[in-house]
Parts: structure tokens; C-alpha cells; sequence
């Protein structure tokens, strides 16, 4: 069984229908666009989730202090290398885009969690010195861990998928036609060897 917390309190669940997954996040729903979120990194810097438009995101809701978070982070991380360069119909690939729901002045706990955890991926936000989160708020994050999953044009197609739900979930998305994916892997190696070509620089 798999368990979820916010704030002290537990809550059972094995795994969520469409109604609990509503509770543990009641505001959005699916088919709607993804509310932005811009919130500073552990060094401080923003990071936006419309910086990842054009990926397949699943937005992560977790907290250091979640045991069960940190239970099911090695599967997340497990998830994310799986899936992380598969060719997509209509995405560039799969990103994960952490939310810690960690209190101010947990930023020390937070990192270490981050750490320790093997949590790779570059997008990592916080609200550890304002205690202001405003992606809680906005998604209203009711129990955690839960996520949404994000289609690369910005749209809410899945909520509160772990384990085999999500990993279904990502299996629908990938291109399973031939003839698209020699395509799409020229396309990739293409686009490979140009991010690795040098710049010229431009003469005065």
C-alpha cells in the first residue's frame, strides 16, 4: 500500500481513482493548461515549468521531510532514466520538474534530500525562504507525494500516476510507428551535432 503525507497527516491509498487523485490536487483538472510555476532553485535562481515546453513534465510534489516521497523517489529516478530520452510522437523527450513543499528555512534538509536521493534532473524549486509556495497554493496540493503529468504543449493529461500507472501513462506516448521513429532519430542526431558544433564568432 502506498502512504501520503501533508503536514502530519496520513492518508492510505492503493493507487488513487480519479476522485482521490482530484482531492489530492483540487486546483486543476485534466485538459486544462498547466498553471505556470516560477520559483527559485536551491541556489536561488527562477526556474519556470514553461521552460520545459515542448517535454513531456511530470510536475512532482514532494518534501524532504515525506517519508513516503522519499520511498518512491529511487522508482521516480528509476522512471525518469527510462524514459528521459525515448522518442515521442509530439515531445522532445521526459523531464521531471520537483516541487518541494520543504517549510522556510529547510533548505539545508532539502538539498541533502536532493542528494541523497539520486534526484538528478536540473529542476529542482522551492519556497525554503520565503514560505511562500506558490505552486502548492496554486495547484491546492492537498497530500503528498502526488504529481501532474504535462504534455509538451502545456496541457494536463494525467494526475497523481505512480509506479505502473505512470509508466502506462508514458508508454502511450511513445511513437511506436517505424517509419516516424528513423525520423525522428535523424531528426535527434541532427540536432545533436549541431548543439556540439562550434559558434563562429562574428567579425567586427
Amino acid at each position: 500500500m502506498r502512504s501520503a503525507c501533508l503536514f502530519s497527516i496520513f492518508l492510505l491509498a492503493l493507487p488513487p481513482t480519479p476522485a482521490q487523485a482530484q482531492q489530492r490536487l483540487t486546483g486543476i483538472t485534466l485538459g486544462q493548461q498547466a498553471p505556470e510555476i516560477a520559483m527559485p532553485d536551491p541556489l536561488g535562481d527562477t526556474l519556470r515549468l514553461s521552460q520545459l515546453h515542448g517535454y513531456i513534465t511530470l510536475v512532482d510534489f514532494w518534501a524532504s521531510w515525506c517519508r513516503p516521497c522519499r520511498q518512491e523517489n529511487p522508482e521516480l529516478v528509476a522512471t525518469y532514466h527510462a524514459y528521459k530520452d525515448s522518442l515521442y510522437a509530439q515531445a522532445k523527450g521526459f523531464r521531471v520538474f520537483s516541487v518541494s513543499l520543504d517549510r522556510m528555512g529547510g533548505g539545508a534538509a532539502w538539498k541533502k534530500a536532493i542528494e541523497q536521493d539520486r534526484l538528478e534532473w536540473p529542476w529542482h524549486v522551492g519556497a525554503v525562504e520565503s514560505g511562500v509556495n506558490t505552486a502548492a497554493n496554486i495547484y491546492q496540493v492537498q497530500f503528498i507525494p502526488t504529481n501532474v503529468l504535462v504534455d509538451a504543449q502545456g496541457k494536463v493529461i494525467g494526475m497523481d500516476l505512480h509506479g505502473e500507472d505512470l509508466h502506462h501513462a508514458l508508454d502511450q506516448l511513445v511513437e511506436r510507428d517505424l517509419q516516424r521513429l528513423s525520423e525522428l532519430r535523424k531528426q535527434r542526431e541532427k540536432d545533436r551535432k549541431a548543439a556540439a558544433r562550434p559558434k563562429r564568432k562574428r567579425g567586427r
